[in-house]
């Protein structure tokens, strides 16, 4: 966990996070400790930033997904990049909002070229604090989904994550709404 319990931080937060989770695989890799292999982002940010940049290339080479929301502006990512789902890195999965009806999400970003897949953020149920549940939506929700997806892949076989974005993005359900819009 990077944010606040605001939600909210600072991409040296992010950055500071990403290196801790390298930093503990690489500490614990003798004794398969921690086997940190897929990083959960929830958040979006319109500013690019090297340091952030390098942090997820480093998750990279630490073999680790790196699964991140796409925004919730109902933008064209590929006309206006939002981070750090526009970096073209390779263990980066970005994620955009579907609702039941397997269309767009009105609110959710999406890019032809630099968003990945859809997944569920519209009317989600979700945990809370105070031990309660909220219905929400954004591609937060959606991207929750993803890196579930990913780790239920991992708890079966045993794959690079090269292989994990590929099984990801190759066993989607391929909807006509997303066509265009998205890589898949």
């Amino acid at each position: 966990k990077v944010l606040g319990a605001s939600g909210s931080g600072t991409v040296s937060d992010v950055v500071a996070g990403l290196q801790f989770a390298v930093q503990a695989k690489a500490a614990f890799a003798a004794t398969n400790g921690a086997k940190i292999r897929v990083l959960s982002n929830s958040w979006a940010s319109g500013a690019p930033s090297t340091a952030l940049r390098d942090a997820i290339d480093a998750a990279n080479s630490a073999d680790m997904l790196f699964v991140t929301a796409a925004g919730n502006g109902a933008s064209n990512n590929d006309a206006t990049p939002v981070y750090p789902g526009s970096y073209p890195l390779p263990n980066l999965v970005t994620v955009a909002a579907s609702t039941s009806a397997d269309q767009r999400a009105s609110f959710s970003n999406y890019g032809a070229t630099s968003v990945h897949l859809a997944a569920p953020g519209s009317a989600v149920m979700s945990t809370v604090p105070g031990n309660a549940y909220m219905v929400s939506q954004g591609t937060s929700m959606a991207t929750a989904h993803v890196s579930g997806a990913a780790l239920l892949a991992l708890s079966m076989c045993s794959v690079t994550t090269p292989e994990l974005k590929t099984l990801l993005l190759n066993s989607v359900d391929r909807v006509p709404a997303f066509t265009g819009i998205t890589t898949t």
